[in-house]
């Protein structure tokens, strides 16, 4: 009896994870970004570089909601990315941020780099910021 409870406990878990993964929407960003004012890290240059971009939603509690963007190669002024996004669903606000190597980023909460995001199930989402 304590099997089949445990089997249906791991099944049930698997099921839950396979529904959220297959409502999730795709989100696809571009923005733009001066690299004259901040250069990109290469081998020879690592400090104040940035290394790569992050989105976050800043609705209520900032968390990360893309992977770590790398800086376009060859450099150009615009990046683009494409990734998974789940609940919470609805009007969100998100924020992308230039990152270093030391993990220091740009100002989250700067206006020029929010935007309002409609995340829904299975649905794409689009975010469009200008970082210049």
């Amino acid at each position: 009896m304590k099997i089949k409870l445990g089997i249906a406990a791991v099944v049930a878990v698997l099921a839950i994870g396979w529904a959220c993964h297959a409502f999730a929407g795709t989100a696809s960003a571009s923005f733009s970004y001066d690299f004259s004012a901040d250069v990109p890290c290469t081998t020879t240059v690592t400090t104040d570089c940035v290394d790569h971009f992050e989105i976050w939603d800043i609705t209520g509690t900032a968390k990360q909601v893309s992977p770590s963007i790398p800086v376009p190669n060859p450099i150009s002024a615009s990046v683009a990315a494409t990734f998974k996004v789940g609940p919470p669903y609805g009007t969100r606000k998100w924020s992308v941020i230039a990152v270093a190597k030391d993990g220091t980023s740009s100002n989250i909460n700067a206006a020029s780099a929010q935007s309002t995001v409609q995340v829904r199930p299975g649905t794409p989402a689009s975010v469009v910021i200008n970082l210049n």
